[in-house]
């Protein structure tokens, strides 16, 4: 069962993406801790399920093809997770 609904996955969804863009550095395939993604957020809403949090976050933008995991909990942008980031990011 996933912790966040759909409308929480929208609400989060931009804060994770453009958190994983900062620790990036706007690089595709450079792998980042999804969980330091996640406190990168500084969003405290989720205490205690911060890593069910993360991974409903990482399968959501999966399934977007923003990012893809590379060994672990690491995942990267893809190319299109960063053009998605520069368009919704205010960078």
């Amino acid at each position: 069962m996933a912790l966040l609904t759909p409308s929480e996955l929208n609400m989060y969804r931009r804060k994770f993406l453009c958190a994983l863009y900062k620790l990036a550095k706007g690089l595709t395939d450079k792998p980042v801790d999804a969980d330091r993604v996640f406190k990168e957020m500084d969003i405290g809403s989720f205490i205690g399920d911060e890593q069910e949090a993360t991974d409903n976050l990482v399968e959501n933008a999966i399934l977007n093809e923003y990012v893809k995991r590379e060994n672990g909990r690491e995942i990267m942008l893809t190319t299109d997770g960063v053009e998605w980031c520069v368009r919704e990011c205010n960078l």
